[in-house]
């Protein structure tokens, strides 16, 4: 007969054998199931807000010419917007996070780079002394 210590013995074996290759297929399913980073969903929404928050910032400031803000200057007329183009484009780069992008767009022309092809953007819009000013955000 056999000894019941050997049977035991390699039904344990077998047991974390078993438990091994389960463990091994749950990290691969998890790895093939899960997307690697955030959905294009919550980076539009990310875009957005942090566009939305670079244009409340552009808003409240003190324009370089006269007038109330720095966005309804630029609206006025396109001398005005001229004078604050350069102005504009440079706060809107410190405002915006490093590896973020924008374009501001107004009636009297746009400002920043165009955007690039296939990539999130988020949006967002302002009203200004009865202009409409759109600002677009994008990150690489």
């Amino acid at each position: 007969m056999s000894d019941p210590t050997d049977r035991g013995q390699l039904a344990t074996s077998l047991l974390e054998a078993a438990v091994g290759a389960l463990l091994i297929l749950s990290v691969v399913a998890g790895f093939l199931w899960v997307p690697a980073g955030g959905t294009a969903g919550s980076t539009a929404t990310a875009l957005d807000r942090t566009a939305a928050d670079a244009l409340a910032v552009l808003a409240a400031e003190p324009p370089s010419g006269s007038g109330r803000n720095r966005l309804a200057a630029a609206c006025r007329s396109p001398a005005s917007f001229a004078t604050e183009r350069d102005a504009l484009e440079r706060r809107l780069r410190v405002v915006l996070p490093t590896a973020a992008f924008g374009r501001l767009e107004t009636p009297h022309g746009p400002v920043g780079p165009p955007r690039p092809d296939g990539v999130p953007v988020g949006r967002a819009t302002r009203t200004v002394a009865g202009c409409r000013v759109t600002l677009r955000v994008w990150s690489v």
